[in-house]
């Protein structure tokens, strides 16, 4: 006869790690492949929500589900009225891409502060031009939209350049890593001084089209937007406007609202835009990172009846 209970993962990990978590959970069956949909309604625990479960879950299949455990930061494609109906406890990856968007962000900042663009044109046409409009990160003012793990670990990679660093957040409460801390609906006044805004906010009913036409024309003329957040927080003919009245001299865009970005858009074609195909959050060593966030959770699964690390609260969204 099978075991009751049931975990699904449904992400690939390192043998070792499966090891673990069957060795932390000795009274559950771990899937790692669902072969038979009849285990469904036995199943706990789902690691990695995919639309395949999300079509099990609106028929009604997964009614002793207990916990998912996403893979990414954010999880606004999971949902999340109906887990909070039904008691289901949701955890995300929150912190696991912190160093890898940092180093993204950077890289980006830092291909606009160095006319990189006009260079790799040069050097296509075998063109020597050392007439460049180059600019520094010294002394320059970085505000972070969404202080987070990511916006703090840019903060500090920020402040080794020689910026100054702004974080924005819901309340304004200070943030050790940022020289300056201010609410996200008090944040005109310094927006005017920002030379580069960074957007990692998550998706929230607040932050659709955060970012619209009356909060680009509060920016500094010649601004530097960069996109790592959610592509719905930005209206995309707002920031076209922008680019083209030359509010924004540079945007770099790693996420959008529709992905992939449809063939047709304009953005793809803009001279004053870079498109990365949501790949700023790529982990080198994406199963370790995600197990060190899973391992903890497992264990307090264990102990207490709940995951501990990264609970998502569903009034916020993140």
């Amino acid at each position: 006869m099978s075991k009751k209970n049931k975990l699904l993962l449904n992400r690939e990990l390192k043998e070792q790690q499966i090891q673990r978590i069957k060795e932390l959970l000795p009274e559950f069956e771990v899937y790692t492949e669902l072969n038979d949909e009849s285990v469904l309604k036995d199943i706990e625990v789902v690691i990695h929500w995919t639309p395949e479960m999300g079509k099990f879950w609106e028929e009604g299949k997964l009614p002793q589900l207990k916990w998912v455990q996403a893979i990414s930061a954010g999880v606004n494609y999971l949902p999340q009225e109906s887990f909070r109906e039904k008691e289901v406890i949701l955890t995300n990856a929150s912190g696991i891409h912190q160093h890898t968007i940092s180093e993204h962000i950077i890289g980006v900042l830092l291909y606009h502060a160095r006319a990189f663009d006009q260079v790799i044109k040069n050097q296509k046409n075998k063109k020597w031009e050392q007439d460049l409009t180059i600019q520094e990160l010294r002394d320059k003012t970085l505000m972070i939209f969404g202080i987070g793990n990511i916006g703090r670990r840019l903060a500090t990679i920020a402040q080794a350049f020689g910026m100054k660093t702004v974080g924005v957040n819901t309340s304004g409460h200070q943030v050790s890593e940022v020289d300056e801390t201010v609410a996200q609906d008090q944040c005109e006044e310094v927006l005017k001084k920002a030379d580069y805004v960074v957007n990692i906010l998550p998706e929230t009913k607040e932050t659709i089209n955060f970012f619209d036409k009356e909060r680009f024309s509060q920016m500094k003329e010649g601004v530097a937007f960069v996109n790592v957040g959610r592509g719905s927080s930005v209206d995309v003919a707002a920031l076209t406007e922008a680019l083209d009245n030359g509010t924004v001299s540079f945007a770099a865009l790693d996420v959008f609202e529709k992905e992939p970005l449809e063939e047709d858009s304009p953005l793809w074609n803009h001279k004053k835009v870079l498109i990365t195909p949501h790949v700023s959050g790529l982990v080198e060593h994406f199963r370790d990172e995600l197990f060190s966030v899973i391992e903890p959770n497992v264990e307090a699964f264990v102990n207490d009846g709940k995951p501990s690390v990264n609970v998502v609260d569903y009034d916020k969204s993140y």
